[in-house]
């Protein structure tokens, strides 16, 4: 909570002071039926007051050890502490003003203490727990708010990869290169344009189906780049070589949606066009512990860009902001030059499992 809104914490319980207050004149004490309004006030301003001071004890506990999923017991034990002590400390504070304003009379440290038990331990009870409420309340709204703005930015991102996607498959370039594959192919082998027109259908419903889902099973996430793929090999015929080194057991493995494509993409873009004889990409995907790494290699010229930085391909930069915000530091994305020469781009994410999707037909 920011100063400002402590500071109006501390200045709400100058209100129950005045109500108690205004008790006190409307049905005076028998006790000091003389005590004079600015003493009245004086003395509930100190007990209410005092608990706007330990509302901010409250808050830093409650900020210290927070009512999170697998750490209640500890949220609990900490403010069971906290109140025993507040408590205690406060039907102290009570019944020293209650003897400094004329209102009682001192007793034992034992007497005082049972009986503030009987007179004030239920509302204390309630006031402090219902502090520990607020302060819970007020946590998870601003954890639902931060979740739902990260979930819009995410959603906002996807949209960007989808839309970055859709651009670089209606590319004119891109466009005209599959047409134009049909065109020829249509008189000497009709069976492989028809099949190059499903790929280019399959690729742009396959972009679509995605969604808003920020994940998708590596299987689904496979077909779409294949489709890809298959297009491309139509174009480049012999000048492109692609090797797939997929670890099995991996299909349902969970990755970003519209992940491997742009990894792909870029590699025939910025590798495998800039030589006239055209050249290899691999794509492998790999468990390597609690993470998966899909990494795509090519022979090309190699990236001109440091190793950490998205590099030139459609679509990189808004990966990598992806995958910073959907893992942390938990996901990464380089590229670097390969060992003997092109360009290798791996994304690094945590391992875990989905549920399939059907693959697409076709």
């Amino acid at each position: 909570m920011r100063t400002r809104g402590r500071l109006l914490l501390l200045a709400f319980w100058i209100l129950p002071a005045l109500v108690a207050t205004l008790g006190l004149r409307l049905v005076p004490s028998r006790a000091n039926p003389d005590l004079t309004i600015l003493a009245s006030f004086a003395g509930q301003l100190v007990i209410w007051f005092s608990w706007g001071l330990w509302s901010l004890v409250v808050l830093a506990v409650g900020d210290r050890f927070p009512f999170e999923r697998g750490r209640i017991g500890r949220a609990l034990a900490a403010h069971g502490v906290t109140y025993l002590i507040v408590v205690s400390i406060q039907i102290f504070l009570v019944a020293e003003v209650t003897v400094r304003s004329g209102l009682g009379s001192r007793r034992g440290f034992e007497s005082t203490f049972v009986i503030g038990i009987r007179q004030f331990g239920d509302i204390f009870t309630v006031i402090f727990w219902a502090i520990v409420g607020a302060h819970v309340a007020f946590q998870w709204h601003s954890a639902w708010r931060s979740e739902a703005a990260r979930s819009a930015r995410l959603g906002e991102d996807l949209a960007r990869a989808q839309l970055a996607a859709l651009q670089s498959q209606l590319n004119p370039h891109f466009l005209f290169n599959a047409l134009n594959s049909v065109v020829t192919l249509i008189g000497r082998e009709p069976g492989t344009a028809q099949r190059l027109v499903v790929r280019l259908a399959d690729l742009l419903r396959g972009t679509l189906r995605v969604g808003m889902a920020q994940e998708l099973p590596l299987d689904q996430e496979l077909d779409v780049t294949g489709r890809y793929l298959e297009i491309e090999q139509v174009r480049f015929a012999d000048r492109l070589t692609v090797e797939w080194e997929i670890e099995p057991g991996l299909g349902d493995a969970a990755i970003p949606a519209l992940a491997l494509q742009p990894l792909v993409e870029n590699a025939i873009v910025h590798g495998i066009a800039r030589r006239p004889a055209g050249g290899r990409v691999t794509i492998r995907v790999a468990r390597r512990g609690d993470q998966l790494a899909l990494e795509v290699t090519d022979d090309g010229p190699g990236p001109h860009q440091p190793a950490t930085t998205p590099g030139p391909g459609v679509g990189l930069g808004n990966l990598r902001s992806r995958l910073e915000r959907l893992y942390g530091d938990r996901g990464r994305l380089t590229l670097e030059p390969g060992p003997a020469g092109g360009a290798v781009a791996t994304v690094t994410v945590p391992f875990r499992r989905i549920a399939r999707e059907p693959r697409l037909v076709g």
